[in-house]
């Protein structure tokens, strides 16, 4: 139990955490050969990213072409499963209408012979009998039929979004430039603030 309670405490302590972020504060060389090397690494950086958001451009086409092109077979998938769950429904309908009505019936035998067992002995037939039923209701209860779970239908949107998500424009251009920044003779410092849940 303490487990269960401690989840939830975690994500409510971990949702008011400040978050912070790291800003870098560059310092150029101080000789025009350096500034010239840095001038070089901007340049280089650009080209990177521009090089790196391409590769983005042509990854998300990619990516919404493949997704497109499966959704038709998605959707068979869907329609199949679709067909088995209208069956499952259908078969859970009537199991439970049945374990209903002999809930039902149950119950209203154990209520009989639970009125019908008060002031008598705990050996009579009455009271034999209503503990006999309670307990058939207790395993009834854990026979429960279970309805069956409705499949999704896909959303071609869904799909390509999720498709998607492999496509980065992140190609570490940044951590290239701060290096040959640092080869140039610059300097780099760093600065933690926070950016949420501040206190």
């Amino acid at each position: 139990m303490k487990n269960f309670l401690l989840i939830p405490i975690l994500l409510l302590v971990t949702a008011c955490s400040p978050r912070y972020e790291i800003k870098t504060h560059y310092t150029l060389p101080s000789d025009a050969q350096g500034k010239q090397c840095v001038q070089r690494c901007s340049t280089e950086r650009k080209t990177c990213q521009t090089n790196c958001n391409r590769m983005q451009d042509r990854c998300l086409a990619r990516t919404k072409q493949s997704a497109t092109d499966e959704f038709p077979n998605l959707m068979d998938e869907y329609h199949d499963v679709l067909m088995k769950y209208n069956y499952e429904i259908s078969r859970y309908e009537l199991e439970i209408a049945s374990w209903e009505r002999e809930e039902r019936r149950l119950h209203q035998d154990f209520e009989h012979y639970r009125r019908s067992c008060q002031g008598k002995n705990k050996n009579s037939y009455e009271c034999r009998r209503s503990y006999e039923l309670d307990n058939e209701l207790v395993s009834l209860e854990h026979h429960e039929p279970i309805a069956p779970t409705r499949p999704v239908k896909p959303s071609l949107a869904n799909e390509i979004k999720n498709a998607q998500r492999t496509c980065s424009n992140s190609c570490g251009c940044e951590k290239e430039y701060d290096s040959c920044f640092v080869s140039c003779g610059g300097t780099l410092d760093y600065e933690k603030f926070c950016v949420e849940n501040c206190k």
